[in-house]
Order: structure tokens, then sequence, then C-alpha cells
């Protein structure tokens, strides 16, 4: 049986990355390390969200059309961004924000479904294999733009985890926004109690898990939507289809954040009949655990029941 001990933590929290992060680390470590994990946070963010100006992921997208010089980090990003969209068959695709600009979501003022022309047409610009990558210069078609929204944030978290390592931190959880939580744990605090938001009553709690040593990752439709004519429009797109997914919510337990992040977002993209199929295919390459939860309130099951 582990030794568990009663621990006083200090916790910084800020607003990065269009959400909270919250970073918790015991006590006696001090002030000054959870001042270096934001400094490093903010500068992940100046350096790689697409949405801050001159970084490169916005440098990229300024120069569509041509190729711009990035950093090794854009290239290992990139690089494994097109493998899972090439493991999904293109539904889960980071060149999306096309489809995201006619949905409106970010603007929340549409009152109509884009036609299936305006779809069908925007779909054109949607493909991760316009993505060209020559040594550390990246260039994308003209009319496209990449959005790092499905994982710049977990990358970031991840960064913050090996810090804490790095100043032999062994306990000690970061929340992103309820949507990335990574933990680190020891025999003095084996696990840390996850609480799962219920998936469309945001009043109600679905249910708790532990988590230890690994990263926590939630996809879901209750909170991040446009309404239209009385009916719920989820921002995760399926890349294929051009259409807001249908599913409720999806849990996904991984080694890192920035891989946990990317497979939730595809696996919660995929329609609920090919979740088995492609959850699989992804293991091959990939360590995770997932569920599912469908548009008509059905659990699907990829090895969570174990999750721990």
């Amino acid at each position: 049986m582990p030794l568990t001990v009663n621990k006083s933590y200090i916790t910084q929290t800020h607003f990065l990355f269009y959400c909270h992060i919250k970073v918790k680390i015991p006590m006696h470590y001090g002030e000054a390390i959870l001042n270096q994990a934001f400094n490093l946070l903010e500068n992940i963010d100046k350096t790689y969200n697409s949405y801050q100006q001159g970084s490169f992921f916005n440098q990229i997208n300024t120069n569509a059309g041509s190729f711009t010089e990035v950093d090794a980090t854009t290239i290992y990003l990139l690089k494994e961004l097109k493998k899972v969209a090439e493991l999904t068959n293109g539904v889960y695709d980071i060149t999306t924000m096309p489809l995201i600009k006619l949905w409106r979501f970010y603007k929340n003022t549409t009152t109509e479904i884009p036609t299936k022309e305006q779809i069908k047409n925007t779909l054109n610009s949607v493909n991760y294999n316009y993505i060209e990558i020559e040594e550390n210069k990246v260039k994308i078609a003209n009319f496209q733009e990449i959005i790092t929204g499905s994982f710049i944030k977990a990358y970031a978290v991840d960064c913050v985890i090996q810090l804490l390592k790095e100043h032999g931190i062994t306990d000690a959880i970061i929340n992103a926004g309820g949507s990335t939580i990574a933990a680190l744990t020891d025999d003095t605090h084996p696990n840390w109690k996850i609480n799962l938001p219920h998936p469309f009553d945001t009043n109600k709690q679905k249910a708790t898990i532990t988590l230890s040593n690994g990263c926590f990752s939630l996809s879901a439709r209750n909170e991040n939507y446009i309404n239209i004519n009385g009916k719920k429009y989820g921002h995760i797109l399926n890349a294929k289809t051009g259409y807001p997914s249908d599913n409720l919510q999806l849990g996904l337990i991984s080694e890192n954040a920035f891989i946990g992040d990317v497979l939730s977002t595809a696996l919660f993209s995929v329609p609920p009949e090919e979740f088995i199929a492609t959850a699989k295919k992804l293991a091959e390459h990939y360590l995770f655990k997932a569920y599912l939860i469908d548009g008509n309130e059905k659990f699907h099951d990829f090895n969570f029941n174990n999750a721990s």
C-alpha cells in the first residue's frame, strides 16, 4: 500500500490560450517555479499560437502560397498532426479554419446553416496534404489557413510538465480549461481525482476518474457551440463532411497532453459507428484509452473502463 501524506499546495491561475490554466505544486517548491511555468506558457503562446501575430503558425498562414522558415518544434508538430490526419482519413485536419469561418463559430451571429454548395466549395480549401514541409520550411496553399486550437495548448502543458520534472517535482497537476488535465504522481500521492462533466447538463456531474502520471483530454459539445433554429452545433468539425460532429463528449487518457488532445479531437470528430475502428487504428501508433458518448447518449468504450 503506497504511503499517503497530507500536503500543502500552492497554485497560480492565468488566462492563456483562451482559457484559465491552473498549475498546482507542493508548497515547499515555492512561487518561483510557478512563475517560470507561466512564463514558459506565455512564450509558447506567443511563439506558436496561430492567433498570435508573428507566431510561426501565423507566419505560415500569412505567407500562404509561399514557404516560411520555421523552427524544429513547428516541424515536429506538423509531422505528427499530418500523421493523425492520415490515420483518420482526413476527418481530423488542422486546415479547417475556412470551415470554422463559414460556420461563424467565433462570431456566434449566424442564424442559418451553410448551404451544401457553400460547404462543398469551402472543403476545397481543407486538405492536410497541401501542407508542404521541406527541411525547415513550410508552405500551405494560398487558399488555406491552419488553426492551432486542437493542439497548441496541450503542447504547452507538456512543456510545463517537463519543466516541473527538471526541478525534481513528482507531484503536481495542470488544469487547462478542463479540457486538458495533466498529472504528476508519486508514492506519497498515487493519483489525482478528475471530475467528468455531464455530457449535456453542466449542472450535473457524470463521473469521477483517477489520473496517474498522464493526461486526461476532453472534447465536448455542451459549452462550445452555436444555436441555429433551436439545435446546438458543436465547434469540432468533421473535416471530411464539413459539418460539426453530432457526438456529445469524448474523454481520453494518454501519456502526454499534445497527442492526447489531438486524438481526443480526432476521435470526437468521427461518426460513432467508426469510433472503435478508428481508435484501433490510432492505437497501433499511440498508447491511449478513450470513451465516446454519441448524440444518442450511447456510451462507446475503448479500454476506458480499465483507465486509472
